[in-house]
């Protein structure tokens, strides 16, 4: 009994199956590709765990604080007292300013709320997520929700101005609901600092792209040298195989092999097919960057330095 075939499942195109809308973004290759936008309810989800992780910090803070022996540190109650407060404040900045931008800096560009529903931030024109790309976007966090928030929960407190809060509380939901509103899902801090919350789904697929059985390797290698990517561009290749799009695969192969000068066979019966060569080059790819990283070695894209 013949074995059934195993489904691809980029085939089902989940960004159009379930209604998602998708944004066209550049490879690192050139090639335009669509990534499924994170839809409102993920975005929202993500950022709630964020805060509640922030909330934790300053509550572990005192935790940490009210069990320290702090006797043997100082017999001055308000010394104690003034460095609880700059501690204090230190762990609020880092949860308020620095949280967000601490993890969309990593190779990961995603907070552990993201993380969690799947989501990544993007530059919108295909290039390398920026500092100043993250910087601008968490900034803009302060007006889009930190101030007018502030501003409510001061009116609510009977420190402030009823109308001034009913203006805030407009100002924040129509910021707050601004992703509802256009294609991409994208808040004001995304628009100035170019770039897009993507959802990836977590790579439980249906097989193993690495591990195809059959000739589609052709017995192609590939030195060091040559596999001259990242992590980043691991994933783009991956989408284009699993899409199996002839003219993508076709623009992909052809700027792989223009860049790492790849010498075709002198008998034309040996050429790979462009999904053939894209395969046994990810495959080859994969292996030597799992292989780096089991000794603490990592690259995020083309850009870094070459791993040795």
């Amino acid at each position: 009994m013949a074995k059934p075939a195993k489904r691809d499942l980029m085939s089902d195109a989940p960004y159009g199956e379930y209604g998602r809308t998708a944004t066209m973004i550049a490879t690192p290759e050139g090639v335009i590709l669509p990534f499924i936008n994170a839809s409102f309810g993920e975005r929202l989800g993500a950022l709630m765990i964020d805060f509640l992780i922030m909330a934790a910090i300053p509550i572990v803070v005192l935790i940490v604080w009210v069990i320290l022996p702090l006797e043997h540190f100082s017999d001055d109650h308000k010394a104690a007292s003034s460095i609880l407060q700059v501690v204090s404040l230190a762990a609020w900045f880092f949860a308020r300013s620095g949280y967000f931008m601490f993890f969309e800096m990593g190779p990961k560009a995603a907070t552990p709320g993201k993380r969690a529903l799947k989501l990544r931030v993007v530059a919108h024109d295909g290039g390398r997520l920026t500092p100043a790309a993250v910087f601008t976007r968490n900034a803009l966090r302060e007006v889009e929700l930190y101030i007018p928030l502030g501003v409510i929960l001061q009116t609510s407190a009977g420190m402030g101005n009823s109308w001034v809060s009913l203006a805030a509380l407009l100002w924040a939901l129509a910021l707050v609901l601004l992703p509802l509103f256009n294609k991409q899902h994208a808040r004001l801090g995304d628009f100035l600092a170019g770039t897009r919350v993507i959802h990836i789904p977590k790579a439980s697929l249906s097989y193993d792209l690495a591990d195809l059985d059959g000739d589609a390797h052709l017995g192609l290698t590939f030195t060091p040298d040559q596999l001259a990517y990242g992590e980043m561009e691991l994933q783009v290749l991956e989408q284009v195989l699993r899409e199996r799009k002839p003219a993508v695969m076709r623009a992909v192969a052809d700027k792989i092999k223009a860049r790492i000068n790849w010498q075709a066979p002198k008998n034309s019966a040996d050429m790979p097919s462009d999904e053939a060569f894209l395969r046994a080059y990810y495959g080859a790819l994969r292996a030597w960057l799992e292989g780096k990283m089991l000794m603490g070695k990592r690259r995020k894209d083309k850009h870094d330095a070459a791993l040795t």
